[in-house]
């Protein structure tokens, strides 16, 4: 991965002012995303310093995506990126699932479509929720962002 540098902070510490779930979440369990709001460091925004991602919102199952975590698994102690790559299913609940068998520690992890390798660059499309890699399975399901995730988004931009 382009810049990965295990286990240094290269660009610093940025401070997390705010993080944001919605209450469906809460009390539902239901949109399992969340945003978090971090304070610039010396004047500098951590997407200036680091990059970011693109979001599409609504962006239905059955596209290849690219899968990122730090699962907590017995080589890597949740101290190495993972990834891993397939199409997404649309599954009973409306989340959407892909062949990965992350371990658990790899939750907020990006599930990026039209990834390339050598920019780093992607599309957000969703992020490791659950999966069922603990019990010997290799399915990781995730949100299919939405309205949801549209209105987090909004909200976190006014902080």
């Amino acid at each position: 991965m382009p810049g990965y540098t295990e286990g240094k902070r290269p660009y610093g510490t940025f401070v997390v002012r705010a993080v944001m779930m919605p209450r469906s979440w809460e009390h539902d369990a239901k949109n399992d995303i969340a945003v978090a709001v971090v304070d610039p460091q010396k004047g500098e925004a951590l997407t200036d310093a680091v990059g970011g991602q693109a979001l599409a919102h609504d962006r239905k199952p059955g596209g290849k995506v690219t899968v990122f975590g730090y699962p907590d698994s017995q080589e890597q102690h949740g101290e190495r990126l993972m990834y891993c790559g397939g199409t997404t299913s649309k599954t009973p609940d409306g989340t959407q699932s892909v062949r990965c068998p992350m371990e658990g520690g790899a939750s907020g992890g990006p599930w990026l479509a039209d990834f390339e390798e050598k920019s780093g660059l992607g599309k957000l499309v969703s992020v490791n929720s659950s999966g069922d890699a603990m019990e010997g399975g290799s399915v990781i399901r995730g949100e299919v962002l939405g309205p949801v995730a549209d209105e987090l988004h909004a909200q976190a931009e006014q902080l």
